[in-house]
């Protein structure tokens, strides 16, 4: 297995990757599994990130038995993969498995993601020529991932693109975050 990719080595087979929506976590710190499927600003949490990523490729769902029951409907309109629900890492290693490279990575928490974020991402991202890139969020001098990767080959090598906090970028964990997305949208679904 190569370690690294060479620049610009990774194309997009017909423009289209594989985009894997992470929709199987326990909602520890929002109270519940069933996170990803409340509203905002009118629309399920994993519906607002399903249609930002609607015109980039083919879509899988990773969902586990702790979505599962939450998720059927969606499972009949996009391609769900089945995880053992142990744990992000375990999760995202095996939905991957079943998956061909390049990979878009990125959680179903994200209300305000944009196409043009994510296309953004992604250019910058294959312009690296990394096997790993992950989108880290600058802000008050701190960069952290909120869950988008681009997984381009095997191998441990990875690099970060960071990008200053916006709304765009804003991630759900707990209720008080989804209080503060109703605001910014206007939405009383949030509160």
């Amino acid at each position: 297995m190569r370690s690294s990719v060479r620049r610009g080595a990774m194309r997009r087979q017909g423009n289209r990757i594989s985009i894997l929506v992470m929709a199987g976590g326990l909602g520890r710190r929002f109270g519940g599994a069933g996170k990803i499927f409340t509203e905002v600003c009118g629309k399920r949490l994993i519906e607002r990130v399903l249609e930002a990523v609607s015109k980039l490729g083919e879509i899988y769902i990773a969902v586990s038995p702790h979505t599962k029951a939450y998720s059927e409907d969606l499972c009949r309109i996009y391609r769900c993969i089945e995880t053992r629900g142990k744990g992000y890492p375990w999760d995202l290693s095996e939905a991957l498995s079943k998956l061909e490279k390049p990979v878009l990575v990125l959680p179903a928490d994200l209300p305000f993601i944009t196409s043009d974020a994510i296309e953004s991402f992604l250019s910058k991202a294959f312009e690296v020529g990394k096997p790993v890139v992950t989108l880290r969020v600058c802000r008050e001098g701190s960069c952290k991932p909120i869950g988008i990767s681009l997984i381009a080959g095997d191998g441990s090598s990875w690099a970060n693109i960071d990008y200053q906090y916006s709304e765009v970028f804003m991630d759900i964990d707990t209720v008080e975050d989804l209080i503060r997305a109703g605001e910014i949208c206007g939405s009383t679904a949030a509160r």
